[in-house]
């Protein structure tokens, strides 16, 4: 297993360098295997396409680390989410660029919606909006992810993290939510 492992990482590292040359769209199994060395036979082992790839590197990079280590609360969650991607920027951009079948932020929406449901079933309690809850966080921090990204960064995950919780809890202190029976 050892050995898989370690083609798997190959694998991802060629990917991840010829992503900072050339958008996904524009990279090839052939170039995958080419730059690492490893057959397409070998790639296809592992993986069923190119997206698939990019999938496992988040989940074997990011995701594994989040299930493993406490999370604390909502904000610290999303601002190692945004650290992350911060550390990885010239990838994700490329990554989340991509649309259409296998794509990466319908992957990420996949990955990151069970966690976010769990945080925030820890603020709003068990309850059927739950679900609706994580969706709308997790598209506005997937959109507003990768928008932060594609303009620089100008400001550092953790300032970006500052930003939207300001306007969450200025939003929440304006407005008394109403429950579900008084709408």
């Amino acid at each position: 297993m050892p050995d898989s492992m370690s083609s798997k990482l190959a694998l991802a590292a060629a990917l991840k360098s010829l992503m900072v040359k050339q958008p996904l769209e524009k990279i090839t199994v052939g170039d995958i295997c080419a730059s690492c060395g490893m057959s397409r036979k070998g790639f296809y082992y592992h993986f069923k396409d190119k997206y698939d790839l990019v999938n496992w590197i988040f989940y074997y990079e990011f995701v594994l680390q989040l299930y493993a280590e406490p999370q604390g609360n909502v904000w610290t969650f999303y601002e190692r989410v945004c650290s992350y991607f911060a550390e990885n920027r010239d990838f994700y951009l490329s990554a989340f660029a991509v649309r259409g079948q296998n794509c990466f932020s319908d992957y990420f929406c996949e990955v990151i919606h069970p966690l976010a449901r769990q945080r925030l079933k820890d603020i709003y309690g068990e309850g059927a909006d739950n679900d609706f809850y994580a969706t709308f966080f997790t598209d506005a921090i997937r959109v507003s992810l990768a928008r932060w990204l594609r303009e620089q960064q100008e400001y550092s995950a953790k300032d970006y993290i500052q930003l939207i919780r300001r306007a969450a809890l200025a939003i929440s202190r304006e407005t008394k939510f109403p429950l579900a029976d008084e709408l």
